[in-house]
């Protein structure tokens, strides 16, 4: 009962919070470049995430601190499949573009990647075809992002952002033979909310 009590008189406070609030969430649909194909065999994906708007070194220039979690499910190619996991920390600078409701999206990411990987790869050294794209996908990654965001209200936006990370280079340590040397781009048309 307590509980339920509380829920109620937080939702209450909702549109208090509402007039001032700089807090947002996101969400979005992943449509993979080439690169981002290399990877997870497939080209689409699905994202979320929430922000946080602010002005970069009290500048007065608007920008946005976010983080996002994406889903890249990779489709199964010679009996092999993998699959991605994105924990992402950007920051963007929202640029104004003069046009009515119209802004720019520049940005840098911090990316942390999860990759899934079945399938029996083939021991033979030279048979790419049947060996996983990349051998892992450990460590902090670096990346860039450009877009375009419009406000369709005080609260609703859309964006298309076009994102590029760095994922896996060449393994001098890998017995086998990769494709290597991934780093996956993709576009995303996602749709933004403002508290």
């Amino acid at each position: 009962m307590n509980l339920a009590r509380t829920c109620l008189l937080g939702l209450l406070a909702l549109p208090a919070l509402a007039q001032s609030s700089p807090f947002s969430v996101g969400g979005g649909l992943i449509l993979g470049l080439d690169s981002y194909k290399k990877a997870v065999n497939s080209s689409t994906g699905f994202t979320l995430n929430a922000g946080y708007d602010t002005n970069l070194l009290k500048s007065g220039v608007p920008a946005r601190i976010s983080f996002g979690l994406s889903l890249m499910p990779g489709k199964e190619t010679n009996g092999l499949k993998t699959s991605l996991t994105l924990y992402q920390l950007a920051g963007d600078i929202l640029v104004d573009t003069g046009a009515r409701n119209l802004r720019g999206v520049i940005g840098l990411s911090l990316n942390s990647y999860t990759a899934k990987f079945s399938g029996q790869e083939s021991p033979a050294v030279y048979d790419v075809d049947h060996h996983f794209p990349f051998h892992d996908a450990k460590g902090l990654k670096g990346g860039l992002r450009l877009g375009l965001e419009y406000a369709t209200g005080s609260h609703w936006s859309g964006q298309v952002l076009l994102q590029t990370t760095e994922l896996s280079g060449r393994d001098r340590n890998d017995p086998l033979i990769r494709r290597g040397g991934i780093n996956p781009a993709w576009l995303e048309f996602g749709v933004r909310y403002r508290f």
